[in-house]
C-alpha cells in the first residue's frame, strides 16, 4: 500500500512539474516575441539607410553633424560626399559645440555646401539665444542659410504662447543680423503646436518624420536618424531636400560683407 502510494506521488509531482515547465516556456517565447515585434517595428519606423540606398537617387541628400559624431574621415567622405551638410554651432544662451569649428573647416575643403544650426533651448530668451549663435556660427557668402534647431524637451514649458514668443524672438533677432529668417527644424506635432501662422509666413521648414514623407510645405525633410557612411563612426541623420540644385543655390547665404 506504502510502494503504491509512492508511486502515485511520484506521478502526480512529476506532472506537474512538466506543466509548469511548458507554462515557462510558452511565457519565455512570448516575451521574446514581443521583443522582437517591438524592436523590428523600432527600425520600420528609423530604417538604416546606407549610401547605396541614396547613391542613385535624383534627390538632393545631405546629413547634419555634431560633436555627437566624434569620428569623422574626412578624405574618405570624398568618395561618398553629400550635397549639403548642416553643423551644429550653439545650443542655449552660452553652449558652443567644440567640434563646430573643425568641421565647418572640413566641410567646406569638400567643397560641400554648409549651414549652421542652434539648438533651441528653454531655460533662456530667443533674443539671448540668438545672440550666442550668432556669435559662434559662420555667416559667409555661399554658405547655406542657418537653422533652429526646435524640440519638444522636459523643460519646455506649459505656455505655448511663451514658447512661440520665444522663437520668435530668435527668429527675428537672427533677421535683423543677416537679412534672412532661419529654416526651423522641428517634427509635425510641434509644428502645429507652436509654429504659429507669422512665423509660417517667414521661416521654411525642415520637418522630421520617420514614418512617411511629410505633406505640406516643407524645404527639407529627415528621414532617418539611422544613416550610415563608412567615414563616419555610428550613425548620422538623412536628410531629402525638395527641389533641384538650382533651388538648393537660392537657400545660399549671401552676406553683406561679400
Amino acid at each position: 500500500m506504502t510502494k503504491r502510494l509512492v508511486t502515485i506521488l511520484s506521478i502526480i509531482i512529476a506532472s506537474h512539474f512538466a506543466v509548469s515547465a511548458k507554462k515557462s516556456h510558452h511565457k519565455s517565447s512570448h516575451r521574446a516575441y514581443s521583443k522582437s515585434h517591438k524592436t523590428h517595428h523600432a527600425k520600420d519606423l528609423r530604417p538604416e539607410l546606407t549610401i547605396e540606398d541614396v547613391k542613385d537617387t535624383e534627390q538632393l541628400w545631405g546629413i547634419d553633424i555634431s560633436h555627437y559624431q566624434t569620428s569623422i574621415d574626412w578624405p574618405r567622405m570624398q568618395n561618398e560626399k553629400p550635397h549639403f551638410m548642416f553643423i551644429k554651432a550653439s545650443e542655449g544662451a552660452d553652449l558652443r559645440d567644440n567640434k563646430y569649428k573643425s568641421y565647418y573647416t572640413e566641410a567646406k575643403k569638400l567643397g560641400i555646401p554648409v549651414g549652421s544650426y542652434h539648438f533651441f533651448s528653454y531655460k533662456s530668451s530667443g533674443k539671448e539665444q540668438a545672440k550666442n549663435f550668432l556669435a559662434a556660427a559662420q555667416h559667409c557668402t555661399g554658405d547655406l542659410i542657418p537653422v533652429l534647431d526646435a524640440e519638444y524637451t522636459r523643460s519646455i514649458p506649459s505656455d505655448k504662447e511663451k514658447v512661440t514668443a520665444e522663437l520668435t524672438d530668435f527668429v527675428n533677432a537672427v533677421y535683423e543680423k543677416l537679412g534672412y529668417y532661419p529654416i526651423i527644424y522641428c517634427n509635425s506635432k510641434y509644428f502645429q503646436a507652436y509654429l504659429t501662422e507669422p512665423i509660417q509666413k517667414k521661416c521654411k521648414f525642415w520637418i522630421v518624420e520617420y514614418r512617411n514623407q511629410p505633406g505640406g510645405d516643407w524645404t527639407l525633410w529627415q528621414k532617418t536618424n539611422k544613416f550610415k557612411l563608412a567615414s563616419i563612426k555610428g550613425h548620422v541623420d538623412l536628410n531629402f531636400f525638395k527641389g533641384t540644385h538650382a533651388n538648393l543655390q537660392e537657400l545660399l547665404y549671401k552676406s553683406k560683407n561679400g
